[in-house]
């Protein structure tokens, strides 16, 4: 919700008439005197996103976790992408013999790409969450990728999939997204301008009987009188 509408809520009154406007269902599981009262004790605060880079000062410092990529919630990725973090320090670790010289900036190297990513998931996810899910072409789309992910499990997997489901690179599956995209894309549009051009030539070469297609008005007249008397 925009900032300007948290400050037009000013007294407890004015709090429960908004939760009674928007989510009832949540007044008795809180409590209204606790909702009034808590409403106000943690102002609204911006989300923050963090990218930086490089993660490490020589051999000596290295950043982890939200320290060095702070995201917004709407991936849910946020504590996931901070224990693989230690996932593949330990990893680096093994790698590199704990030589911290070699280690911290491989370590660089390795995340940076992947904790970007995952930043930039959780800003368009919320995008997709705010308008895509209700667009008929989206989730048509979604359908269409399930299904070839059943079909094709190891070519075709969706994103969500790869991001929460696997240990796949966060970089890596953003990147097999937009192919996935693009190929399925392409194959749909091949798909529909055939069956425009198969439905034609069927047309071309078998045209119908127009005088059989049309229905005298009198006909449609009365079948809509029928439909009308009780």
């Amino acid at each position: 919700m925009p900032f300007e509408e948290f400050e037009k809520i000013t007294t407890g009154d004015e709090v429960i008439e908004f939760f009674q406007k928007y989510f009832p269902d949540a007044i008795p599981l809180i409590g209204a005197n606790a909702l009034e009262r808590d409403y106000f004790r943690l102002p609204a605060q911006a989300m923050v996103s963090v990218k930086c880079s490089p993660y490490h000062i020589g051999d000596k410092c290295v950043l982890m976790g939200d320290a060095a990529h702070a995201v917004v919630p709407f991936y849910g990725q946020g504590m996931n992408a901070g224990f693989e973090d230690c996932i593949v320090f330990d990893e680096i670790m093994n790698q590199f013999n704990e030589d911290f010289s070699a280690v911290l900036p491989e370590y660089t190297r390795v995340r940076v790409p992947d904790d970007h990513a995952i930043a930039d998931l959780a800003m368009y996810n919320y995008v997709e969450m705010r308008a895509h899910v209700n667009s008929k072409w989206f989730i048509f789309r979604k359908r269409v990728d399930n299904l070839l992910h059943f079909l094709m499990p190891k070519t075709i997997i969706p994103l969500y999939t790869m991001v929460t489901f696997t240990r796949t690179r966060y970089h890596v599956a953003v990147e097999r997204w937009h192919w996935q995209d693009r190929v399925i894309n392409r194959g749909l549009l091949l798909g529909a301008v055939g069956a425009v051009f198969g439905g034609s030539y069927l047309l071309i070469k078998n045209p119908p009987n127009i005088n059989k297609l049309v229905v005298p008005a009198e006909k449609i007249w009365n079948k809509l009188a029928a439909l009308i008397t009780p």
